[in-house]
C-alpha cells in the first residue's frame, strides 16, 4: 500500500485508542454519563483503585538533554508483535516510546500481556482506565483486564478488543491493515527474490496498478455515507490487495489462470453489456447508491483497465509460457462480479 494512503489514515490515531494525550484528561477518562452516575458502579471503583499505582522504577523514562526523537508506539508495538522473533531489547523500545508519548493503549497491553516484561495487571487497569472511552466500551476493558488477571482469560489482550463506536472501529481496521500491508509486502518480496531486474519491474508495474485500483474503488466505489465508512473502506482495499497478492503466489505455485481467448471474450462481452447497462439506465441522482457516482463508477472502470493490463504484461515476463487470455479473463470475471452488485444496489435489488 502507498505511503501517501498511510500518511492519511495512519495519524487519525493520534487522537485515539493508541497514541498519548494532548492536554491533561479526567481519570477514567470516561465520557457519556456524569461522574455522580458511574461512582456506584464496579468498573469505576476498580479504575479509583489502581490510580495512585505508578510506574515501576526501571521504566521510568530516561531524562534526555534537548528534544525527544519522535516515535508512534502503536506502529512500534504492533511491528514487535507481528516480528518473527520480537526480543526484549525491541518491547524496551516499545514501552520507552509509549510511557514518553504516554501512548495509554499500548501500556495498557504491554503490561497485561507480559510482553518484554513481568505482567502488572494494576498498571495495565490503570492505562485501560486512561484511555478516553464511551460507559460501555470502559466498562468492558476494565472487565477483560480483570479477566486477564484472574486467568479467565488467556489470549493475549489487544487495545481492539472492546471498541464500541464506528469510530474507533475504523481506527482498529487501519491498525490490522497496516499489518496485513506489511505482511503482504514481505511475502511478495521473498517470492521475487532472485527474479532478473525486468521481471522486478514487471512485478513493481503490477502493484502500483492494483494499489491504483484499489484506491479508486475506496474513493469512487464504496458509500461514504455509513457510519462504518473507515472499516468499509479499509475491508475493501485490502481484498484488492489480498487478491493480488494470492495471484503472484498462485502464479508461482503452478497454478496461473488458464483461459482461452474464446472465453476471456465472453466475458469480456457480459462486462460490457453490465457496465452500459449501469451507465445507461440507472438513475443519477444524488441520493442513488449513497455516495457513489456513475463518473466515479467511469473512473474506475479506467484505473481497472490499466490494472488488468499491467498484470497481463507482468504475465508475459514472468510466466511467458501461461497465454495472456488467462490474466484478462481472470481479472475481468472479479470485475462483472463487482459492477453487477452495483447495478443491482443502484436498481434496489
Amino acid at each position: 500500500m502507498s505511503r501517501a494512503y498511510w500518511s492519511r489514515h495512519w495519524p487519525f490515531l493520534a487522537a485515539g485508542l493508541l497514541a498519548g494525550a494532548v492536554q491533561a484528561a479526567p481519570y477514567p477518562n470516561v465520557y457519556g454519563a456524569p461522574p455522580e452516575v458511574l461512582r456506584s458502579t464496579d468498573w469505576y471503583r476498580q479504575c479509583l483503585r489502581v490510580a495512585g499505582h505508578k510506574l515501576p522504577r526501571e521504566h521510568q523514562p530516561a531524562a534526555r538533554p534537548g528534544k525527544s526523537e519522535p516515535c508512534d508506539a502503536g506502529a512500534l508495538y504492533y511491528d514487535a508483535l507481528n516480528a518473527p522473533e520480537a526480543g526484549k531489547a525491541d518491547w524496551e523500545k516499545v514501552r520507552a516510546c509509549a510511557v514518553r508519548t504516554e501512548a495509554h493503549g499500548v501500556l495498557m497491553m504491554l503490561y497485561a500481556n507480559g510482553a518484554g516484561m513481568t505482567p502488572n495487571f494494576d498498571l495495565a487497569l490503570k492505562y485501560a482506565c486512561s484511555i478516553q472511552s464511551p460507559v460501555n466500551e470502559m466498562k468492558a476493558r476494565v472487565q477483560h483486564v480483570r479477566r486477564r488477571a484472574s486467568g479467565g482469560d488467556r489470549a493475549a489482550l489487544d487495545v481492539c478488543d472492546d471498541v464500541a463506536s464506528a469510530d474507533m472501529r475504523g481506527q482498529c481496521a487501519a491498525v490490522r491493515e497496516r499489518q496485513r500491508d506489511k505482511s503482504r509486502a514481505a511475502q511478495l518480496a521473498t517470492v521475487a527474490r532472485g527474479w532478473s531486474e525486468k521481471e522486478q519491474l514487471g512485478l513493481d508495474m503490477a502493484m502500483k496498478a492494483a494499489q491504483y485500483f484499489a484506491q479508486h474503488r475506496v474513493d469512487y466505489e464504496t458509500d461514504a455515507g455509513s457510519g462504518a465508512t473507515r472499516s468499509l473502506q479499509l475491508d475493501t482495499q485490502a481484498q484488492e490487495l489480498d487478491t493480488f497478492s494470492a495471484d503472484v503466489l498462485d502464479a508461482e505455485g503452478g497454478k496461473a489462470p488458464r483461459f482461452s481467448e474464446g472465453e476471456f471474450a465472453a466475458l469480456e462481452e457480459k462486462m460490457n453489456e453490465t457496465y452500459r447497462r449501469f451507465m445507461l439506465t440507472r438513475p443519477a441522482s444524488v441520493s442513488y447508491l449513497g455516495t457513489i457516482r456513475k463518473t466515479g463508477v467511469e473512473k474506475t472502470q479506467r484505473a481497472w483497465l490499466a490494472y488488468r493490463d499491467a498484470m497481463e504484461l507482468f504475465g508475459s515476463i514472468r510466466h511467458p509460457q501461461v497465454p495472456g487470455s488467462g490474466w484478462r479473463a481472470l481479472l475481468t470475471a472479479r470485475r462483472i462480479k463487482q459492477l453487477t452488485e452495483l447495478d443491482n444496489a443502484a436498481a434496489g435489488r
